[in-house]
């Protein structure tokens, strides 16, 4: 089962986010962050831990673009980043993509194509 660390300030999203991302695409939600500097931390102690990032951009605290940067200069070539936020709009997609993530999807309107992306991922677990 993929492995995902969902980086996500609203803790009711982050709920939906986590039962979707179980029911519909198989994948596990190992860990949260609210905020960009919680996220980083967490990652920089975990580097072999996940196996997608789920990233909104507007956290609690810093933003997603920071630890898309942090990712694209840290993770390894079989980690995954996908932004997943509200009003992806073609600015943002494109600061999103030049930060490296593999997908952008907004939240009120890809919300299955997110699901979809993810199943896609069909990570087994590293032992």
């Amino acid at each position: 089962m993929t492995r995902i660390y969902l980086i996500e300030d609203n803790p009711l999203i982050a709920t939906t986010l986590t039962d979707g991302l179980q029911e519909f695409s198989e994948c596990n939600v190992i860990g949260t962050a609210t905020t960009s500097g919680a996220a980083i931390d967490w990652l920089k102690k975990n580097p072999e831990g996940w196996d997608a990032a789920v990233i909104d951009i507007f956290l609690a605290e810093g933003n997603g673009l920071t630890v898309a940067q942090y990712l694209q200069e840290h993770k390894s070539p079989a980690q995954r980043t996908v932004v997943l936020m509200n009003y992806a709009t073609s600015e943002v997609r494109e600061g999103a993509l030049s930060a490296g993530v593999d997908a952008v999807f907004d939240k009120s309107l890809q919300l299955e194509a997110f699901y979809d992306f993810c199943k896609t991922l069909n990570i087994s677990p590293r032992r």
